[in-house]
């Protein structure tokens, strides 16, 4: 696979959360650093002239972790406005895409090679399902209506703001009623992602396998433990079995074909890379931060420009060689960012404003974090109720209940 080529087609800046803290911190006077403020205003000026700043699911678990709801919303008014709560397609998407391309390039199956998915779109939808999805106005027999498009824009930028935010307070214990699990109750549920790193970190307690070795001994354990229903799906479609990518004569030829194959893939790849080095460092313990970490940044690396992260984080992706290989500038001083910014903005021409948002309605220039005005009331509208859909129409669930208001608005 082209590394490089799965760039998006519009420079793209990748911030960690603990920068968007940051950034929110200064955004309401108590910077941590004095520099904070002056990259603030850099990464405000580089949004308005069009680099994109795109958030991913990861985002959505961290803010929700935090428990003050009065610091969710001030790092939501910070947010927003930047990124347009633009995100990145879910990873199972993305991977699917990736996987295909490396069979293509494999097997010739696909006989062709996949085309480009798109990467960007706008809101929670996007970066959990890869469906975008909007709030329109359905009438009884499940038609959308056409309705004033600005204010129809106005409600959705509300509505995907909320969800980041999370519930009121409040809203809370009604939530819970209704299903509603808090983030940190999800993580301490038994059989979680982070349980077993834990455990196979204590299976390689006695052992020491040497780097390639224990590189290798992730990378087989990522296709049957991270991808195997992603996998099946692929080879159900296409007829191919696992067996035609790792078979070969010798266990060392089966072995050297899976690693082969899995360095085709950019995203399995950086993950294993970071997991194998923590693997090798048997004074690291696992922890549900740095299942994040190596999430969020092997889906970011491949396709942002720029990645921030921290210094522990950027250790790993220098060691793993993934910046260099993606052609992607990682950063782990926040001070350095103003003039990464302006190299960027000074390079990339003419890149218009165009959004996922489009879809909705036209912007007014500005990002609406307001409750907006009910839409006006015609014959027409009679009955019907505002419904999140996809762009067929299908009604969908919001993945987050922070919106619960506007869901269930009627007319």
């Amino acid at each position: 696979m082209s590394e490089v080529g799965l760039k998006l087609s519009r420079p793209a800046v990748y911030l960690d959360q603990w920068v968007w803290i940051r950034l929110a911190r200064a955004n309401v006077g108590r910077p941590q650093h004095n520099e904070d403020q002056r990259v603030l205003e850099a990464v405000r000026a580089a949004a308005a002239k069009g680099v994109l700043f795109p958030l991913s699911a990861t985002h959505y678990a961290e803010t929700g972790r935090i428990l003050d709801w009065r610091q969710r919303k001030d790092l939501t008014d910070v947010v927003a406005p930047i990124s347009l709560m633009q995100t990145i397609r879910a990873q199972p998407v993305l991977m699917r895409h990736q996987f295909l391309v490396a069979l293509h390039e494999t097997l010739g199956r696909p006989a062709f090679r996949p085309p480009r998915h798109a990467v960007l779109g706008v809101g929670v939808h996007w970066a959990f399902s890869g469906v975008q999805a909007f709030f329109k106005v359905v009438n009884n027999e499940g038609q959308v209506i056409d309705v004033d498009r600005t204010r129809l824009r106005h409600l959705n930028e509300y509505a995907e703001a909320a969800v980041f935010t999370g519930p009121v307070p409040d809203d809370l214990l009604g939530l819970i009623d209704l299903g509603y699990v808090p983030p940190r109750d999800l993580e301490n549920r038994p059989g979680s992602r982070v349980e077993y790193e834990r455990w196979l970190s204590e299976q390689l307690g006695d052992r020491s396998p040497d780097a390639d070795d224990l590189r290798a001994l992730v990378m087989a354990r990522e296709i049957h433990h991270e991808y195997t229903d992603l996998l099946n799906g692929i080879f159900a479609e296409y007829r191919l079995t696992l067996s035609m990518i790792t078979g070969g004569s010798t266990g060392m030829a089966s072995r050297a074909k899976a690693v082969a194959f899995m360095e085709r893939v950019p995203t399995a790849r950086i993950s294993a890379d970071m997991k194998a080095l923590l693997f090798r460092n048997k004074r690291r313990s696992w922890s549900w931060n740095m299942l994040r970490d190596i999430d969020a940044l092997s889906l970011a690396i491949p396709y942002c420009h720029v990645v921030v992260t921290d210094r522990d984080a950027a250790d790993l992706l220098r060691r793993t060689g993934a910046g260099i290989r993606h052609d992607t500038n990682v950063v782990a001083k926040l001070h350095s960012l103003p003039e990464l910014l302006d190299d960027l903005t000074s390079s990339m021409g003419n890149v218009g404003s165009k959004t996922g948002w489009d879809e909705i309605g036209p912007s007014d220039g500005e990002y609406h974090l307001q409750t907006p005005e009910p839409l006006p009331y015609d014959d027409r509208i009679a009955g019907a109720s505002m419904r999140l859909v996809d762009a067929s129409g299908r009604a969908l669930v919001m993945p987050n209940s922070g919106a619960k208001s506007v869901r269930q608005r009627h007319y």
